[in-house]
């Protein structure tokens, strides 16, 4: 089998052969939403002995207490499979889709500059008119659009939180330079040039960018270049979903883990880095789009030389991993795209999407919950798995027995001390063990000697007696105080 590194590569599992692009629509394929759909998560820590289960995606969400969920799996350019998960959730329903915008925004860029003529290797200040980009604090020159894309301007921010449906917005220039109406601080160029550092603000200058050179709004400028030629109907780059027109949409609420968002979703002005509102299908439209452009088809919606740039390692992440223009990107020996992925998260929303080019095929899942990452990346292993590829950063561990000895030492009630009326838990609930706190609980896997495995982040609890009495150590810097 290949090997492969899945950060959250998202994919899903089984899949068979079926038609090319130019036959998808975004209604369901033949087989319907109700069809049970199994398939195996892959963690990335499983258990010695404890093999996983075949579960459909509906099933795995329920583990996780995750209210809503849609998935769309494509194979040889076709969607194979779509589920839903959630009172009311169907085809026509919408989900913010956080940072997947990203490879939106990147493709509506790219086409525009090669539009009018405009590198993606020169210094951009000379064509953003709305405010002066040379007076951003650390600027340097040049800063291009795919430094900014590939996220080595090093323009700061990493992402945004968002708005109140009932508050009055900021401006995307109020956002780039700080205002009193915004909850982001000024955009400036504060890290290093050159290296990868996720920079949600470096995207709003793009958006300024393109704007100032199209004099369009940048959702209708999306629209107009990416979501209509390749027939994205059901989606929407915009701040805010209350002036969508489109009445056969349904936006999903998103849920955090203290209760559902107020008003239902957060606005966002931040369009380019995640104002997106899709569906799976519509998305698996686009990933396919950029596959066969990138195959030079030419009637893909999306332009092959787009697709060539997007696809184009700008910056290596890791020994494993490199980032184009809004996408990660996992490469062959060759330098040919193994596979390309990208995961976000908005307030109330959690999304992950991986594709293979060899295959034409992807899988997408998009939640309205801070777990649905898990089911997300665990999911898309799995389906890697099916198509050959295994993730090297995965991992077998063992569990070892909790003892009686460690019961009576390490189960109760903590807190820190500097908020000793905030109490956290260490519990053994019909033999599993969790850590809790006062909204949330989390499975542990005792791995021996009083260590505890939050298996789906790898964060690692130590059960230690110290000066302070017992303590439960959350990695080395948080420490919590046995009562």
């Amino acid at each position: 089998m290949t090997s492969l590194n899945i950060l959250p590569l998202a994919i899903l599992l089984a899949a068979y052969a079926g038609p090319n692009i130019g036959t998808l629509t975004n209604e369901p394929s033949t087989q319907d939403a109700k069809t049970e759909f199994k398939y195996k998560a892959v963690p990335s820590i499983a258990i010695a002995g404890e093999p996983v289960t075949a579960k459909s995606m509906s099933e795995y969400a329920d583990e996780f207490n995750i209210p809503a969920a849609t998935m769309a799996v494509f194979k040889n350019g076709t969607m194979i499979h779509q589920e839903f998960k959630g009172d009311g959730v169907g085809p026509n329903s919408v989900f913010q889709a956080a940072s997947l915008a990203k490879a939106i925004s990147s493709a509506t860029v790219v086409t525009l500059a090669m539009q009018k003529g405009i590198s993606l290797d020169e210094d951009i200040s000379q064509y953003i008119t709305s405010f002066d980009l040379t007076s951003l604090e650390g600027y340097q020159a040049p800063v291009t659009l795919r430094q900014l894309l590939s996220h080595t301007s090093g323009a700061d921010v990493g992402g945004f939180q968002g708005y109140l449906r009932s508050t009055d917005l900021p401006t995307n220039l109020e956002v780039i330079l700080g205002s009193e109406r915004s909850n982001s601080k000024r955009v400036t160029f504060s890290r290093p040039v050159g290296k990868y550092s996720y920079s949600g603000g470096g995207y709003q200058i793009v958006q300024a960018f393109a704007e100032d050179v199209s004099g369009v709004p940048f959702g209708q400028l999306a629209s107009e270049l990416v979501l209509e030629p390749v027939g994205m109907t059901r989606s929407h780059m915009v701040q805010s979903f209350d002036g969508v027109a489109d009445k056969s949409i349904t936006p999903v609420k998103g849920v955090e883990t203290k209760g559902p968002v107020q008003g239902g979703w957060h606005n966002y002005p931040e369009i380019a880095t995640s104002g997106l509102w899709t569906t799976a299908a519509d998305y698996g439209k686009f990933l396919i789009a950029i596959m066969a452009a990138a195959d030079g088809e030419t009637e893909a919606g999306i332009h092959p030389e787009v697709a060539k740039q997007m696809l184009t390692v700008a910056v290596k992440v890791n020994a494993a991993r490199g980032y184009g223009l809004g996408l990660g990107i996992l490469s062959n020996e060759d330098g040919s795209v193994r596979a390309f992925e990208h995961h976000g998260k908005n307030v109330g929303y959690t999304v992950s999407f991986s594709a293979f080019p060899k295959e034409r095929a992807l899988s997408i899942v998009l939640t309205n919950h801070p777990n649905g990452l898990f089911v997300a990346t665990e999911s898309n292993r799995g389906f890697g798995e099916t198509l050959g590829y295994i993730d090297p950063l995965t991992r077998t561990i063992m569990r070892v027995p909790f003892t009686d000895e460690l019961r009576e030492r390490c189960l109760g009630t903590y807190n820190l001390a500097e908020t000793p009326d905030e109490p956290v838990f260490l519990k053994e609930e019909e033999g599993v063990l969790k850590f809790k706190n006062e909204t949330s609980e989390y499975p542990l896997v005792h791995i021996g000697d009083g260590e505890f495995l939050y298996l789906y982040t790898n964060a690692l609890f130590k059960c230690a007696t110290s000066q302070q009495g017992v303590t439960l150590s959350l990695g080395k810097s948080t420490v919590y105080i046995k009562k």
